[in-house]
Parts: C-alpha cells; sequence; structure tokens
C-alpha cells in the first residue's frame, strides 16, 4: 500500500477525516481541482516550473526521483516534464522532480497530512536524511512547515485561520527562520494576538527557499530535466 493509500484509503485516517470535516478544516479539494481524464505527459525536458501558492510538496534529501518514488510508495510512475508535471500536480496528481542540488520534490503529496495523519510524515521521514514538507493555502488561511532531519523533526508551525489555531509548534526555530524575520509568530493561541504575527502564503515561500529549494526558482537556473508523474 502506498504512502497516499495509506493516507486517504485506509479507515482509520478516513474517520480522521470525516472528524475533522466537522471542525471545517481545510481539505486537499479546495487546494486541487478534481482530475477527470489525464492528458499525455510532457515529453520533452524543460526548465523547472514555478509553483508553491495554493499547493504542498516535500523536500527530499536525495539524488534520485526514482529513490524517493520507491520510498513513498507512489504508484503508476510516468516520466514528464516540469510544465506537464507542475500542471498535473495542481490536478489532483504527484509530480515528483528531478534531483535538484541533492533534492527532490514531490509537488502535491496530500494538503491534510499534517492534520489527518502527521504519523505518516514522521514514517516517511526516517527514510531520508532530511525531509521537508510546505504547505499554504490562501482561501482558508493555512500554512504550515515541517523539517526534518535523520527521522526527527527538528522544527514544526502550522497556522489554520479557519479555525483560529495555531496546531503545530515543535522544536527551537532555525537559523534560517531567524534570518527572515520569523521571531514574533504566534507560540499558541492563548498567546497575545495583537503582540504577535501569523504567517501568509510567502513565509511559506520564503522558508522553502532558505531551507533547501526555492520554489518560485528566482535565484538560480537549473538544467532542463524530466521527472515523474505517479498516484
Amino acid at each position: 500500500m502506498g504512502f497516499l493509500d495509506d493516507l486517504f484509503n485506509n479507515s482509520k485516517y478516513l474517520n480522521k477525516e470525516k472528524q475533522s470535516a466537522k471542525k471545517a478544516k481545510p481539505s486537499t479539494e479546495e487546494c486541487h481541482a478534481e482530475t477527470i481524464s489525464r492528458p499525455e505527459t510532457g515529453n520533452d525536458p524543460d526548465f523547472p516550473i514555478p509553483f508553491g501558492y495554493k499547493c504542498n510538496w516535500l523536500c527530499v534529501k536525495s539524488d534520485s526521483p526514482l529513490e524517493v518514488i520507491e520510498k513513498l510508495g507512489l504508484k503508476n510512475a510516468e516520466p514528464s516534464n516540469w510544465d506537464k508535471g507542475i500542471e498535473m500536480a495542481y490536478n489532483g496528481y504527484r509530480f515528483v522532480s528531478p534531483a535538484l542540488d541533492g533534492y527532490v520534490l514531490v509537488v502535491n503529496i496530500g494538503m491534510d497530512i499534517l492534520t489527518l495523519a502527521p504519523e505518516l510524515l514522521d514514517d516517511k521521514a526516517k527514510l531520508f536524511p532530511e525531509m521537508q514538507f510546505f504547505v499554504t493555502q490562501r482561501v482558508s488561511d493555512y500554512h504550515a512547515w515541517v523539517k526534518y532531519v535523520n527521522g526527527i523533526m527538528v522544527r514544526g508551525y502550522g497556522w489554520c485561520g479557519c479555525d483560529g489555531k495555531v496546531f503545530l509548534n515543535r522544536g527551537a526555530l532555525t537559523s534560517e527562520e531567524t534570518k527572515l524575520g520569523f521571531t514574533n509568530l504566534l507560540p499558541n493561541e492563548e498567546a497575545d494576538w495583537e503582540t504577535h504575527e501569523t504567517p501568509d502564503e510567502e513565509y511559506v515561500i520564503e522558508l522553502a527557499a532558505a531551507w533547501g529549494i526555492d520554489p518560485a526558482f528566482s535565484s538560480k537556473d537549473y538544467p532542463k530535466g524530466m521527472g515523474y508523474i505517479c498516484r
């Protein structure tokens, strides 16, 4: 059973999803339109396509997208360029990028993992020397970031504005967060909201760039390449 099968097909997690829906948690459907038919994948290597807004993704320390696909249990991998891969990621599929500076990106791994089944991220993080997860959804004001090193969550923060809740705040601020000025984030709901800040999507994009790979690809040029579209 694959990584996403564990999340969406296992009854234990489906029960959690039903409970979460009652609390008006943001759902993956809010971020990605339902795909009815699948267009052909892009066959020509191309340069990285910017993404990140209203999206979620993993950034995994690895030189091999095929290794990442295997360890995450993704299915039906088909070669694809960035243009088609990012398009499909925003329509319910997963795009596994070529290796970039020792990292592989997995775009659209599942927006609700942190709230429905965080243990799945914990388990998969143990398979890689480093794994990061990012999610941002401006409609529901849902923004989060997590970093694992050697299977241990060294930092995690998650804010859900639709619930007015800090659902995750673990570990000390990383040096990158400090440099970006993330020093006054609301630590919990009991703190003084007037003297603290809550994150928006730009926090997520900026930190992703500082921790590893910039999803906007604004500061570095990468060669043309091919990744994989998966289920």
